[in-house]
């Protein structure tokens, strides 16, 4: 206990010694190693999975405890209860633990021998929609399947045929389904990699907010101001390759288009954020209050830029205030770069806006400057003194 104490002190006063040092290692190493590590292992399944389902059998036949067998098998589902009462789907959902639920009719089988197509229930969460696409698409199958088998049985008995020529009478047509990229549609490699950049952005503009605020302490020339802007451009897009470097490297995230487009682009991206914080910095005259706006700008772009959200269901407005927003094309173009096989061509257009958004950037940059000297020069210190350039 006494060591513990001993590290906090000698911790505390390190931290008031070297602030800056301190709050861009927790900023661009400590955050993004912490987020990329715990984000990964945790979806580390790619899709959800022994999702907690409850079975009502009402039928109990043996075809329906074949059919409840194969819900049991399935990688997805784990089957938390067998229960006679339906509202005990609705029960256990209610307390979250249960997010799919089965009901099958009493004389299930016969009725379906009788060709009285009988009908299965299926109930899903909807208040937990990532769940319900996985559980929904794998309850199809199983049902399909089902469904195959046991027209089979019928048709072999009544035709006397060979099993190759019954299934092409219970499947007259073959449909084929190919993913293109994400093979497995897992979530993770949709999901992770424009959220974690999301969870970056926010600390890059806090520290460009900063710096920006310093420059209002201790003004310096355009060209300081230009390569201190370039400096923490360079570990900000450090930070993020750091952030995704971990999830190719441990949890087996693709990457497989161009590595120098990859880099330039998330450089730019991340002087794009920088500046945002930079600027607010520079006008802000409280320090504390620059940061929180900073971060309030900055926070929304993971919701507004259309990467979990598509921008073509959105309203026309909300789809032009998408495309002015640096992570809107980041996000987008950083997951295809993982997933597709893109070459520097590909995201030329983004590439293209970032420079223009980073020239209007330190265009408005140096016209603060200017304003500032101008200011200084005819209403602080009079008229005739040197301005800073």
């Amino acid at each position: 206990m006494l060591q513990t104490n001993r590290l906090a002190i000698a911790f505390y006063k390190f931290k008031c010694k070297h602030p800056r040092f301190v709050m861009a290692t927790l900023v661009f190493v400590v955050i993004p190693l912490a987020s990329g590590l715990i984000l990964g292992y945790e979806m580390k399944a790619d899709v959800p999975a022994s999702i907690p389902t409850v079975i009502v059998n009402h039928d109990n036949s043996e075809f329906s405890r074949t059919f409840t067998g194969f819900i049991e098998d399935s990688n997805y589902f784990d089957v938390i209860e067998y229960t006679d009462r339906d509202e005990r789907i609705k029960e256990k959902m209610d307390k979250n633990q249960a997010y799919a639920g089965i009901i099958i009719p009493e004389n299930f089988y016969q009725d379906m021998r009788a060709g009285k197509a009988p009908n299965i229930l299926t109930v899903y969460d909807g208040s937990a929609l990532s769940v319900v696409t996985t559980s929904k698409t794998a309850m199809s199958e199983i049902l399909l399947t089902t469904k195959a088998a046991y027209m089979m049985s019928i048709f072999e008995g009544k035709l006397s045929a060979v099993p190759e020529q019954v299934m092409n009478l219970v499947t007259p047509i073959n449909v084929n389904y190919k993913f293109l990229y994400n093979s497995t549609k897992s979530f993770r490699n949709y999901l992770l990699i424009g959220m974690l950049a999301s969870v970056i952005q926010v600390g890059i503009a806090m520290q460009g907010a900063e710096r920006g605020y310093e420059n209002q302490t201790k003004p310096g020339t355009y060209l300081n101001q230009l390569k201190v802007i370039g400096g923490w451009s360079v570990m900000s897009a450090l930070s993020i390759i750091l952030c995704l470097g971990v999830q190719y490297l441990f949890f087996d995230m693709p990457y497989r288009s161009t590595i120098v487009g990859g880099l330039l682009m998330t450089f730019l991206f991340a002087m794009c954020i920088l500046n945002i914080g930079y600027i607010v910095g520079n006008i802000v005259p409280d320090r504390v209050f620059a940061i929180q706006i900073s971060a309030i700008l900055v926070l929304p772009a993971s919701i507004v830029g259309g990467y979990t959200y598509p921008i073509e269901g959105m309203p026309h407005a909300f789809q032009a205030l998408a495309k002015l927003i640096p992570y809107y094309y980041y996000g987008n173009d950083i997951r295809s770069l993982c997933l597709k096989e893109l070459g520097i061509h590909h995201i030329a257009g983004t590439l293209q806006f970032f420079s223009v958004f980073i020239l209007a950037e330190l265009i408005l940059i140096l016209a603060i400057m200017l304003f500032k000297n101008w200011w200084r020069a005819t209403y602080k210190n009079g008229v005739g003194v040197t301005p800073i350039v």
